[in-house]
């Protein structure tokens, strides 16, 4: 089973949480990356990242998916990025609402098949949408048409992920989608267990999923994921949380700025759109070279993950 090879390989106990596995490991690559090397004008080789889980080190293998592109019609690399991971943690939200459709496959492996449209995608994302801004936009309003979901989608299915421990004799292959169907305006997604096991712990439904599925900007959504991690349990007497600079830049892929001063400003920006904020600089002849960032949840926020950890046991009970 696919559970007892992610175990095997992250090196961990029984324990381990699939879901937040998954968060950790690098999965998307921004169109201006410096670290995109093309083989051509068109095709782009795969992009390596490293990552860490329980201090032990991975690298996340990103091979970005190739097909016709609509105007030239070359065939094109594409890797996911913003757009891609709001349209996944959309079919995440949806499929969180139905969990009785969980299924075992031919090797006992979790397997989920969400039948919805586009229609429903976009007001997933519109609805999230509304409620953070206090908006009142219709699905028409989404950021992302019919055709721009049906790409993303053909991404996030044809994207490989290949993880590779420490000393590279093991690796897990993987893709965000396991299969694809498209019929006008129906769709169905074939989820593996990666994401399935993400759908049946009911993890979602204790995150703060409207504000993940609203977010405008990759670095705000990778910190809103981050932090959601970190505050799971959060409660008006939780500490801080309290990261390095140099941390979170690693954690969200920052690649602005070179200048620590420059980049502690804009990091301190948006996080404090999302909670309060203390910041204890470390500085060397007159330059910033790191930060603590001390985090504190706002009350409104506390709220929010006390409420959704309670669906969260209840989504487990329903289920066990």
């Amino acid at each position: 089973m696919k559970n007892s090879i992610q175990l095997q390989l992250f090196q961990t106990t029984k324990q381990l949480n699939l879901s937040e596995t998954y968060e950790i490991i690098p999965k998307g690559v921004s169109k201006n990356e410096k670290s995109i090397v093309w083989a051509n004008e068109n095709i782009a080789e795969p992009v390596e990242k490293p990552f860490s889980i329980n201090g032990k080190s991975f690298i996340s293998e990103i091979s970005p998916a190739i097909f016709k592109d609509r105007k030239t019609k070359k065939q094109q690399s594409h890797f996911p990025d913003l757009r891609e991971n709001r349209i996944e943690y959309a079919i995440i939200s949806l499929a969180s609402k139905q969990i009785v459709n969980i299924d075992d496959d031919k090797e006992n492996n979790k397997v989920f098949t969400l039948k919805t449209t586009y229609y429903r995608i976009q007001k997933e994302i519109i609805e999230a949408i509304n409620v953070v801004e206090r908006k009142n936009l219709k699905p028409r309003d989404c950021p992302y048409n019919i055709t721009s979901i049906k790409e993303a989608l053909k991404i996030l299915k044809m994207t490989t992920i290949t993880v590779v421990n420490e000393d590279g004799k093991n690796e897990f292959i993987f893709n965000r989608i396991k299969n694809i169907f498209l019929q006008e305006n129906n769709v169905h997604i074939e989820l593996g267990n990666m994401i399935t096991n993400y759908i049946s712990s009911g993890d979602w439904r204790a995150t703060d999923s409207y504000s993940i599925l609203a977010s405008r900007g990759n670095y705000e959504l990778k910190l809103r994921v981050l932090l959601n991690l970190k505050f799971r349990f959060a409660s008006k007497n939780s500490p801080p949380y309290s990261p390095s600079l140099s941390l979170i830049i690693s954690k969200i892929d920052f690649n602005e700025s070179k200048e620590k001063r420059i980049t502690l400003q804009k990091v301190v920006k948006i996080i404090e759109g999302m909670h309060e904020v203390e910041v204890d600089r470390t500085i060397v002849d007159r330059k910033i070279v790191d930060a603590i960032i001390h985090i504190y949840p706002t009350d409104s926020f506390i709220e929010t993950m006390i409420q959704n950890n309670k669906l969260t046991k209840r989504t487990k009970e329903a289920i066990s």
